[in-house]
């Protein structure tokens, strides 16, 4: 990913990048999008900015996805809007890609409303009772069996499990206190009590979400705890759930997420392990 500082000046950049109140990161994705499409096209992003009714039909025949048209109409109304010398064209144009983004906004709510999958969603989509039946073929155990486990036995998290902190409780993981949870160092942990026959505890104070859903906890099923104790007693000791020692000193959070979550599709997808065991072995 590149910088700002790295970003060559485009005069139809000029005044999205000088915006004081839009975001570095702001700046950054808008202008990586307009770059991307003026290489593909082979042509200035400001002619693109000033010819909506050529390059929106292009969008659409070449970005499927409808997320992906309105991110980039985004990025080309953040350009046109900022314009040094806005003229009587860039208002004529600057209307119809507003329009653009509006076709596009209530196609987004049609589809949301009639809760209908985009098709990258279909083409990931996997039948719950085939994951199961390809988690039940796994070895006992086996850090895939778990990882399986953890996606059908609760209800799916997203990329959450990455770096979950493996804790011994004296006690009963159901007694556990929000004290307890509040003087945890780690933010992600999963508390395992000391009585096998209670249930394990997962809290999750890190994630995507968290400043508005905050701190999400769920005690465990006893079916997925003893999966847990099992995968624990044939690969011991461990202090993390599946985030390896070489993941925390090598790889980004977001890396580790890419990768668990490319290493769960790959074992319901394929009956070849070797890539999964390659990324979740220490």
């Amino acid at each position: 990913m590149g910088h700002l500082a790295t970003i060559k000046p485009d005069k139809a950049l000029q005044g999205l990048l000088q915006d004081p109140v839009l975001s570095d990161s702001s700046k950054l994705t808008y202008t990586q999008r307009l770059k991307a499409m003026s290489a593909k096209r082979g042509q200035p992003i400001t002619e693109l900015a000033m010819q909506p009714r050529v390059i929106f039909p292009w969008i659409q025949e070449q970005y499927p996805e409808l997320a992906t048209q309105k991110n980039l109409v985004t990025a080309v109304l953040a350009a046109l809007k900022r314009m040094p010398t806005m003229n009587s064209l860039c208002r004529q144009a600057l209307a119809i890609w507003l329009q653009a983004s509006k076709e596009l906004e209530a196609q987004q709510q049609a589809r949301l409303k009639a809760n209908e999958p985009s098709a990258r969603q279909q083409r990931g989509y996997a039948d719950l009772k085939e994951v199961i039946k390809v988690r039940t073929s796994l070895a006992k155990g086996s850090r895939q069996r778990l990882l399986l486990a953890f996606y059908t036995m609760i209800p799916p998290l997203r990329c959450n499990l990455n770096r979950v902190a493996l804790l011994q409780c004296p006690a009963s993981a159901a007694t556990i206190s929000q004290d307890d949870v509040d003087t945890m160092k780690e933010n992600n942990f999963l508390c395992l009590p000391a009585d096998r026959k209670k249930p394990a505890i997962l809290v999750l104070r890190e994630f995507k979400t968290a400043n508005s859903a905050g701190i999400w906890r769920r005690t465990l099923p006893m079916n997925l705890t003893q999966e847990l104790w099992t995968s624990l007693q044939a690969e011991s000791p461990r202090r993390w759930l599946f985030t390896t020692k070489l993941w925390l000193t090598v790889h980004s959070k977001e890396i580790q997420q890419m990768v668990l979550f490319c290493a769960a599709k790959a074992v319901w997808q394929t009956a070849n392990l070797d890539i999964v065991e390659t990324q979740l072995s220490e």
